[in-house]
């Protein structure tokens, strides 16, 4: 074999070889990243996923919808599922972050209840699927809060110094005082944001702690007698301990629902659809509503969803009080105002 033959011979089995490498390593490997909020998933629904459709799940937990909205707009976040609440997916549909559900891999869409199927912040479920709802309201313990807890002003009064835990979470905040003060938790007036982040800063000696994460735990373990959180923890807590309870106070707070969706930069939208369709099922989106305590956007699970929580005015509260609550909406340019008035809240 002369030498120009040789050397085509070994640039054809260099090109086979390689080549033969590259079809080897195959498609990409299936799996499914998830960025969730902190009560929302139990191992033990992640594995009824990878049991039925073989995919793995790793997931990370947050505790604010900036924290995410950072994360995705790092550029190096590498999830397939997250789930903002209602004026944060409002905010990363409009930021171009998130991409459209395909409703053909999303047939049990049909499972919502139809209060859920089109709301403010995305009508006809384009970019999102309705994961929970719920609302924030005073998770108080009775045996040392023996005064009727039926206002946010509550949360000011001196003699429980040291003993309130609030939300780390500004739009949450500031909406507790806009509402008790009579304003809407969306204003845009300066001058009604002055007068909460006042009231804010002159609270800010009573506060215990600033807490998202664990705030039913920390109410649980007596550190704290009254804080200001959402609807499911707070209600779960009071399941475990009778001596507490939940309320939404006479002037309102915020009414929510957190989304399942799928960001733009997702690697795994296919196995992103399934994990959303899998939540949609009855049985499993009752079983996160029973495991986390947050009430069901979805209509069909509810003959699966225990008695006791679905008949509970904490956690499916009347249209009375309803009609009391505000969802929280993107407020553009004034979100920058609000960013200062909470950090100088949270330096004093």
């Amino acid at each position: 074999m002369n030498y120009c033959t040789k050397l085509f011979a070994c640039l054809i089995l260099t090109v086979f070889v390689f080549g033969c490498g590259k079809k080897e390593s195959g498609p990409q490997k299936r799996m499914l990243n998830l960025y969730i909020w902190s009560a929302y998933i139990t191992d033990e629904t992640v594995k009824k996923f990878e049991m039925e459709t073989g995919i793995p799940v790793r997931y990370d937990t947050y505790d604010s919808n900036e924290a995410l909205l950072e994360k995705l707009q790092s550029g190096v976040a590498d999830y397939d599922v997250v789930v903002p609440s209602d004026y944060m997916a409002r905010i990363l549909i409009h930021q171009g972050l998130l991409q459209k559900l395909d409703p053909s891999k999303l047939p049990n869409l049909k499972n919502l209840s139809a209060r859920f199927t089109s709301m403010p912040h995305d009508p006809g479920n384009v970019y999102t699927a309705p994961f929970l709802w719920g609302t924030t309201g005073i998770g108080y313990n009775k045996t040392k809060v023996t005064e009727v807890v039926d206002s946010w002003a509550i949360l000011w009064d001196p003699k429980y110094k040291d003993r309130i835990l609030l939300l780390d979470d500004l739009r949450e905040v500031f909406g507790m005082a806009l509402k008790w003060k009579g304003h809407s938790i969306n204003t845009k007036n300066q001058a009604e944001l002055e007068e909460a982040r006042d009231l804010l800063i002159q609270q800010k000696p009573l506060i215990k702690t600033y807490n998202s994460g664990s705030f039913d735990e920390v109410l649980l373990s007596g550190d704290v007698w009254l804080a200001a959180g959402w609807s499911g923890q707070l209600a779960k807590a009071a399941d475990q301990n009778k001596d507490l309870a939940y309320i939404v106070p006479k002037e309102g707070g915020t009414i929510w629902v957190d989304n399942a969706a799928i960001p733009g930069s997702a690697r795994h939208p296919d196995e992103a659809h399934a994990f959303i369709n899998f939540c949609l099922k009855p049985e499993i989106a009752a079983e996160i509503t029973n495991l986390s305590g947050y009430p069901s956007p979805n209509e069909a699970a509810k003959q699966f969803i225990k008695p006791e929580i679905l008949n509970d005015p904490a956690r499916y509260p009347s249209d009375e009080t309803l009609a009391k609550c505000e969802f929280l909406m993107d407020l553009g340019e004034t979100s920058t105002l609000l960013d200062r008035y909470w950090t100088e809240i949270k330096s004093r």
